[in-house]
């Protein structure tokens, strides 16, 4: 792949990015900006355990590092280690005072950003008419002393006192 960033040749249309950014003075401004949240973010990577080296977005302003983090188990692992980072950022170049980590929803999975599922209401079992006839024909056909006729007859008893509520 060939990068025409540092020849003066360029095919029409093929701009670096700093050229189109730089000719807007809003966007001008801010890219010193992202290349420096750019760079102290490789900084930070060299500095962070493999399990913590992805997942989060940092920010320097005013010698204040924040750490923007998807979720809390991450904020915790990151706090604990806060110290040591701070100090190594310190020792390669970065005046930083303070480290702070946010909970941000920025890149949250999707378990976590999706709405909880509304409870869905159980239909009430009602008996109808029909059913109970059938029932009641059931009853008829079983032996006097069979449990399964004491138990119909339970079921009927409540399920009609629930009807004429």
């Amino acid at each position: 792949m060939v990068t025409y960033s540092k020849s003066k040749y360029r095919p029409p249309g093929v701009w670096r990015v700093n050229d189109t950014w730089l000719q807007t003075s809003h966007l001008a401004h801010t890219l010193p900006r992202l290349e420096q949240n750019a760079h102290l973010s490789i900084a930070i990577k060299a500095l962070m355990p493999d399990t913590l080296k992805t997942g989060w977005r940092a920010f320097l302003s005013e010698h204040i590092l924040t750490l923007k983090v998807p979720h809390n188990a991450l904020a915790t692992k990151i706090k604990q280690i806060a110290p040591l980072i701070v100090d190594g950022l310190n020792m390669t170049g970065w005046s930083i005072h303070h480290m702070e980590v946010k909970v941000s929803h920025f890149n949250r999975p999707v378990w976590l950003i999706s709405p909880k599922k509304e409870e869905v209401e159980k239909n009430p079992r009602i008996l109808t008419v029909k059913s109970a006839h059938r029932i009641a024909d059931t009853i008829s056909h079983l032996p006097d002393d069979s449990p399964v006729k004491a138990a119909l007859i339970r079921m009927l008893a409540i399920h009609g006192e629930k009807k004429s509520n």
